[in-house]
C-alpha cells in the first residue's frame, strides 16, 4: 500500500471533521477533537476552512468553567442545495437536500418493466428535476451539484456504466446525456457505494469501523467499509456480492452466469423460488417488482403456505450469502438495507438471524451484529447527497472523500485514457 501524503492525511481529517459535525448536529471544537482523535490545532484549522466556505456555521456559544465561552458549530443549511438521484430498474427518484443534508422535497417516477437507454433515463431525470426545482424557485442558482446513482457497475472516474445486466448495458457513456439533463455539476456512482456512504455517515458508521451494507432489491449487492473507509476496489466494482456463486450450476442470473446470489435473493430470484414451490400460484403473474414483493409478504402474514415456504427458503439463501461475506471479511456488523426490507416480515428477518450462526465460522460470528433497516430507499438518496457534497467540496478546494476513486484499466479495444469524466463536476473537472 502506498504511503499517504500529507495532503491525503489532511483530506481524510477533513472528512472525519465533517462526518462528526453531521452526526452530532451541533458540536464544539473540543468535541470534534475527542471524537476524531485529531489535535485541537488541526480541528481549529479545518473547521475554519469549512466555515469560510460556508459549509459550516457558528451556532451560538456555551459557557465553560472558568474560561471564555465555547463556540458551537453545525452544518449550514443556507449554503445551498443538493440533488440526489436514485435510478433503479423500476423507478427514478430525485430528492432535494440542503447542505445540512436535511431533505426538502422529493419527486418520483415509476419505470415500465424492460430495458432503458441512457437517453430515456436522462429524460426521466430531467422531468423529475424540472418539476422539483419549479416548486422551489428560491433555489435558483443555489443548487451546488447532483449525485446520480445508476444500476450496475458504474465507473465514476470515466463516467461509464461498465455493466448493468438488467438493462444489457455494456460500457455505456453517461456524461453527455446526464450533463444535458441536469443543469448542475454531476457526480455518478452506483447504489452499493451510495448505500454504504449513507451508512458510513449516518448509520452503522457511527458505531462500527468494519461493516457491510447489504442491499436487497431488484438486484442485490454489498457495500464494504474497512477501517472507516468505503472499499471501492479497482474500477469501483467492489461489493458485487450479488454476482458471486451461491449454488454451483444453479439458476441463470441476469448477468449471464449461473447460481449467483442475486438469482436467489433478488426479486426475480424470490419469484423463481415461489414458482418452484407452487408453479400455479397467482402472484407469479404480478409483473411489477414492488407489487409482487408486497403482495407476497401479505400472503405470508395471511397464512399462505406457499408464500411462507418461499420466504423461509429465501431466508436460508440470504443467510448463506451473508455468511460468505462474514467469513471472508470478518465485519463487526451487517446492515441489511434496500426497499425489500420495508416489506419483508419478521419471519424473513428471524430466519436469517436463526441461520446466520450456522453459515459462519465461530470466530467471525461470535461478535457479529446484524440489523434490518426498513427505510424505503432513503439510504441511496442520502448517500448520493453526501457524494454530491463531497464533489462540491472537491471543486472548491476542500476535498473530504469518504473513499478514494481509482481509475479502472481502459476497456479492451481501445478507448480514451482514464480521466475525470463528468465535465460538469465528476470530482475534479473544475478544480479551483
Amino acid at each position: 500500500m502506498a504511503a499517504k501524503s500529507s495532503k491525503d492525511i489532511r483530506n481524510e481529517s477533513r472528512f472525519m471533521v465533517l462526518r462528526t459535525v453531521f452526526a452530532q448536529h451541533t458540536v464544539t471544537r473540543a468535541q470534534i477533537s475527542a471524537e476524531t482523535a485529531l489535535s485541537p490545532a488541526t480541528v481549529t484549522t479545518l473547521v475554519g476552512e469549512l466555515v469560510e466556505e460556508g459549509v459550516l456555521r457558528e451556532a451560538g456559544q456555551v459557557s465553560s468553567q472558568g474560561g471564555r465561552p465555547t463556540t458551537l458549530f453545525q452544518a449550514n443549511p443556507g449554503r445551498g442545495a443538493l440533488l440526489a438521484v436514485d435510478v433503479a430498474e423500476t423507478y427514478v427518484r430525485v430528492d432535494l437536500f440542503d447542505v445540512s443534508l436535511a431533505r426538502l422535497d422529493q419527486e418520483r417516477m415509476e419505470l415500465a418493466p424492460g430495458a432503458q437507454t441512457i437517453e430515456t433515463v436522462a429524460e426521466h431525470i430531467r422531468g423529475c428535476v424540472e418539476t422539483l426545482l419549479h416548486r422551489h424557485p428560491e433555489l435558483e442558482g443555489d443548487v451546488l451539484g447532483a449525485g446520480i446513482s445508476l444500476p450496475g457497475q458504474v465507473d465514476p472516474v470515466r463516467g461509464v456504466d461498465v455493466f448493468a445486466p438488467n438493462w444489457d448495458w455494456h460500457e455505456v457513456p453517461l456524461c453527455a446525456a446526464l450533463e444535458e439533463a441536469v443543469p448542475v455539476p454531476v457526480r455518478v456512482d452506483n447504489p452499493l457505494m451510495a448505500l454504504a456512504t449513507g451508512e458510513l455517515w449516518f448509520g452503522a458508521g457511527r458505531r462500527f469501523r468494519q461493516f457491510v451494507s447489504v442491499n436487497l432489491g431488484t438486484g442485490v449487492g454489498a457495500g464494504i467499509i474497512v477501517d472507516g473507509q468505503l472499499l471501492r476496489g479497482r474500477g469501483n466494482s467492489a461489493g458485487e456480492w450479488g454476482h458471486t456463486t451461491l449454488i454451483w450450476n444453479g439458476r441463470t442470473c441476469s448477468c449471464g452466469r449461473s447460481g449467483c446470489v442475486e438469482a436467489y435473493v433478488g426479486v426475480e430470484g424470490i419469484r423463481a423460488t415461489l414458482a418452484e414451490i407452487a408453479p400455479e400460484h397467482e402472484l407469479l403473474e404480478v409483473p411489477h417488482h414492488r407489487d409482487f414483493i408486497e403482495r407476497l409478504m401479505r400472503a405470508e402474514v395471511a397464512g399462505d403456505a406457499a408464500a411462507q415456504r418461499a420466504l423461509l427458503r429465501t431466508g436460508d439463501y440470504l443467510a448463506a450469502g451473508i455468511g460468505n461475506l462474514v467469513n471472508l471479511l470478518n465485519p463487526e456488523h451487517v446492515s441489511v438495507l434496500g426497499w425489500i426490507t420495508r416489506y419483508a416480515g419478521a419471519e424473513l428477518h428471524d430466519r436469517v438471524r436463526e441461520r446466520i450462526a450456522q453459515e459462519c465460522l465461530p470466530g467471525p460470528s461470535s461478535t457479529l451484529s446484524i440489523e434490518f433497516t426498513e427505510a424505503d430507499g432513503e439510504g441511496v438518496s442520502l448517500g448520493m447527497a453526501v457524494l454530491a457534497l463531497e464533489a462540491f467540496l472537491e471543486r472548491v478546494g476542500l476535498p473530504s472523500p469518504s473513499s478514494a476513486l481509482t481509475p479502472a484499466p481502459p476497456a479492451s479495444g481501445g478507448g480514451s485514457a482514464p480521466g475525470w469524466a463528468v465535465p460538469h463536476g465528476g470530482l475534479a473537472a473544475r478544480r479551483r
